[in-house]
């Protein structure tokens, strides 16, 4: 059972990896795209990256906050 519960805080703790790098691909995608459609390059690019950036280090931090808290707590569910 223990071994089910490291793998699980392992798979939670590489997964907030990703968390930053998603948040930047997502503003720059869709910056990309209003960049396209308004033509106001680079406008939306610069912004929409701006705020996949912002989105990504709030979730990152969230996670982290959480992992943190259960680590601390000794929570095993």
């Amino acid at each position: 059972m223990a071994s089910k519960i490291n793998y699980r805080r392992l798979g939670e703790a590489t997964s907030l990896g990703l968390t930053l790098p998603s948040g930047i691909a997502i503003g720059m995608f869709i910056g990309y795209w209003l960049d396209k459609w308004l033509k106001t390059e680079p406008w939306m690019i610069i912004i929409w990256t701006l705020f996949g950036v912002a989105s990504g280090l709030i979730s990152l931090v969230r996670g982290l906050k959480k992992l943190m808290k259960e680590s601390e707590t000794g929570k095993e569910d």
